[in-house]
């Protein structure tokens, strides 16, 4: 054979090859040490907000809503360490196991690995969802097994036989048994955003068999029995008991002290309160401005379901209220403990004029934590809780700037309120 024919019988070869090219190929497997280095992974500088929307990122591209973003990280690292990954497919014919995974050669036709990858992690978010993260890629674990790299879900049942659902990852667990945790939303994939990262979350939403604190199962080990899951993993259901027993205040109590590695006195949290109330007050701005942003490039037209279900707030809503009710607890705390003269003088001050009504402004408070709702037009923290006390702020994504944030001179929307 000369070497024309040599050389063309080679590419014919590579053609070959790569035509039925794999996402990556694995040569490891899962083990205990692979999960305390996936552990390590999430709590590293590696998982970051701009992981998927900063060009200069090696996984720009990746599109995720809450969900898609649990599925992306476990994929990259399974990539990123040579190790297998698969999930549940729905379809159960897109190959002979009934998973979709990182073997397959659905991708075949894009020249790289990491470029098959992004393709991959991207049709996983257009063909699964929450549940199939809960029902079948996940197993429930026990409370002192919880660590970097599980994820915490939940369901809430809404009007019209509709569902709310949301995942956040956990990437650290603060000494006083808060949560690291970073995660998504639709409006942020529609967009292209940034993931949201929160240091300092508190979860509400109890866990009901299969939502809570999950983590991710071993491919050889999707659809096989919870006995099957090394025990070191801490495959366990005692959270769905523990929510029955204890109820859901009680039940977050208890795994927060469960986890805890050092106490919090109450002016510590009081402190870390009030700035988490801050936090998400303001965030809501983004959240709120994402819906205005939307009508108006759809002409005000009233949106769908799914558009409101991208863009509309009531569970954030009622996280921020609850928030707002865990601070009024701590100070009644510091009241009840006689702390008031050991706490943050300050602290205390906020807190009497935005539970008390101590005064109806106040430009120390409002220079704590500004919430710029619209331009030229401001919030503090006291006249933000009496809106939301009295019911006035409106979670609809159609209604205007001044609806959502409850301005009296307001107009609410006549269109469909979707849950």
């Amino acid at each position: 054979m000369n070497l024309a024919h040599k050389l063309c019988a080679f590419f014919i070869l590579c053609f070959a090859l790569n035509s039925q090219a794999a996402v990556w190929v694995d040569n490891q497997s899962w083990s205990l040490q692979y999960e305390d280095e996936y552990s390590q992974w999430m709590q590293s500088s590696k998982v970051h907000e701009k992981l998927f929307s900063d060009p200069s990122s090696p996984y720009f591209g990746v599109s995720t809503d809450c969900a898609d973003t649990a599925y992306a990280l476990r994929a990259i690292f399974a990539f990123e360490h040579l190790l297998p990954f698969a999930i549940y497919s729905p379809s159960g014919s897109r190959s002979g196991t009934g998973s979709l995974n990182n073997r397959q050669s659905n991708w075949d036709n894009l020249p790289t690995n990491k470029e098959r990858l992004i393709a991959m992690i991207n049709e996983i978010g257009d063909s699964v969802g929450t549940e199939n993260l809960a029902y079948f890629d996940t197993f429930p674990v026990a409370i002192k097994s919880i660590n970097p790299g599980t994820v915490f879900m939940y369901k809430i049942k809404a009007r019209f036989k509709k569902f709310i659902r949301h995942t956040y990852n956990i990437t650290g667990i603060n000494p006083v048994g808060t949560f690291e945790v970073i995660y998504s939303t639709q409006a942020n994939k529609k967009k292209g955003l940034p993931l949201i990262k929160r240091n300092d979350k508190e979860f509400d939403n109890a866990p009901t068999d299969p939502w809570g604190f999950r983590k991710f199962r071993w491919p050889e080990l999707l659809g096989r029995d919870l006995s099957t899951i090394p025990k070191e993993l801490g495959p366990s259901t005692e959270q769905y008991s523990l929510v029955a027993t204890l109820g859901p205040v009680g039940f977050f109590q208890y795994v927060k002290k469960t986890i805890a590695t050092s106490n919090e006195s109450t002016p510590q949290k009081l402190a870390r309160l009030f700035k988490s109330v801050c936090t998400e007050a303001q965030a809501r701005v983004d959240y709120v401005n994402q819906g205005l942003i939307h009508l108006k490039e759809t002409d005000n037209k009233c949106m769908n379901y799914e558009e409101f279900d991208a863009y509309s707030t009531p569970v954030r809503d009622q996280n921020l209220k609850d928030l707002f009710l865990k601070l009024q607890s701590a100070y009644n705390e510091a009241l009840a403990e006689g702390v008031l003269t050991t706490t943050n003088s300050e602290l205390i001050h906020f807190s009497e004029i935005i539970f008390k009504n101590q005064v109806q402004a106040n430009t120390d408070l409002l220079s704590a934590c500004p919430v710029n709702y619209k331009v030229g037009a401001s919030l503090d923290l006291a006249n933000l809780w009496k809106r939301m006390s009295n019911g006035s702020l409106s979670s609809h994504p159609n209604d205007n700037v001044e609806a959502r944030w409850g301005d009296k001179t307001s107009v609410k929307t006549k269109c469909k309120s979707w849950y």
